[in-house]
């Protein structure tokens, strides 16, 4: 991105507001869930009540993606953002009273709902500040503040379980929560005009037929592919670090923050500029091409260092469709119904999240701790005839 188009985001009050906010949420997410199978483990959970317990609270946050998305639109971002930092506050303080691994499951679905309200309202207010020239590089920048969060978060959230057990990372992740809602609450108010159009909209059911959810199904079915293969894997890694290579809590978060959190600092920037060159969908395949060939290469190597590197390859590849697919998928949604285009298509994604858990724990468990890299494999594969059918062609919105 030129200096120019930098200097030009850093004038926008609003973007950069939500990447603060972006970035404490990022933090304080990446403190508790992160190294959460290792948490549940330690309650008593197997592997397979582990990823029960994530698949589970996932379910709820799949359920509200959509109805997020269309309550964004209709009472606006700053509200449902504001809302969702209250929700996040107090789950991480009332695991620390939790004495067995099925009492988290009731905080866990709340925690899950803050985060289903937050990521619509989010990716909308992007759209919102941005116009189709210069929107994909902005969320290039914009998905920055998840990776921020995500270098700092599990390394610091292993070091604090390592020196003074888990409930003070619960601890420090409710502080920053608390310190979130202060720049929430400074996040301008819509227009009340623009306020009043999306509601008549909403009540004369305007445009919300087949026509405006055709171009939306190829990305929620991208997303939920996508959302299987990286949640069957994302619970069970730091278990698998730790049953093959014995390694200590806080070397399980720094290899998270290397394998997740720079790298996806690394490639945003770069995604955007290699997708304008090699055109959008054709990045996005080439992406999806390569990342199965790293999940079956995972489960040959047993040396910790070269497995950080295909963590890397992994992640890098994934989060570098990232600004591409968003872009295309704004630029096929009305400004008053980017909130609902958003909630529908993160419902594909937490879909996955929610399922694959599940596969990932039954297969450790009935066929051994490779099949759920294997199966990640299969559904990386499957998402790469799913990108022809998502339309290129830009419509002014």
């Amino acid at each position: 991105m030129s200096p120019k188009r930098i200097r030009r985001f850093l004038l926008n009050r609003e973007l950069i507001i939500l990447f603060i906010i972006n970035t404490i949420m990022s933090l304080g997410m990446n403190l508790t869930n992160s190294l959460r199978p290792l948490y549940i483990q330690s309650l008593g959970a197997t592997v397979l009540e582990v990823s029960f317990v994530i698949s589970i609270t996932g379910l709820a946050g799949t359920i509200m993606r959509l109805p997020s998305g269309f309550i964004s639109d209709l009472y606006g971002r700053r509200k449902i953002i504001i809302l969702s930092i209250l929700l996040a506050i107090f789950p991480p303080l009332l695991y620390t009273f939790s004495s067995n691994w099925e009492q988290l499951i009731i905080w866990g679905v709340v925690y899950s709902i803050a985060f289903s309200l937050f990521m619509p309202s989010r990716m909308a207010i992007v759209a919102d500040y941005t116009s189709t020239a210069n929107r994909m590089r902005v969320y290039s920048i914009m998905n920055l503040a998840f990776p921020l969060g995500s270098i700092i978060g599990p390394t610091i959230g292993g070091f604090l379980e390592d020196i003074h057990g888990w409930n003070m990372i619960f601890y420090v992740a409710t502080a920053l929560y608390l310190f979130c809602l202060v720049p929430s609450l400074v996040l301008s108010k819509p227009p009340r005009g623009e306020v009043e159009d999306v509601k008549k909209a909403y009540s004369e059911g305007a445009k919300i037929n087949l026509k405006f959810f055709r171009p939306l199904l190829p990305f929620f079915f991208l997303n939920l592919f996508t959302g299987l293969g990286v949640g069957a894997v994302s619970p069970i890694t730091p278990i698998y670090l730790m049953d093959k290579f014995k390694v200590s809590t806080a070397e399980i978060g720094l290899f998270i923050s290397i394998g997740f959190g720079l790298t996806t600092i690394l490639t945003q920037i770069p995604a955007g500029i290699l997708a304008d060159k090699f055109g959008r969908k054709k990045f996005i395949a080439i992406c999806f091409a390569l990342m199965p060939l790293l999940f079956i290469l995972w489960t040959e190597i047993n040396n910790l260092t070269l497995l950080l590197l295909v963590q890397m390859g992994i992640n890098g590849l994934w989060s570098m469709t990232w600004p591409a697919s968003i872009s295309l998928l704004m630029e096929h949604t009305p400004r008053n119904r980017r909130g609902l285009s958003a909630g529908l298509t993160q419902t594909g994604v937490m879909l996955g999240f929610t399922i694959g858990p599940y596969i990932g724990g039954y297969l450790w468990e009935t066929l051994g701790r490779a099949f759920p890299y294997y199966s990640s494999a299969l559904f990386i594969i499957l998402c790469i005839p799913v990108i022809p059918f998502i339309r290129e062609k830009s419509v002014n919105l």
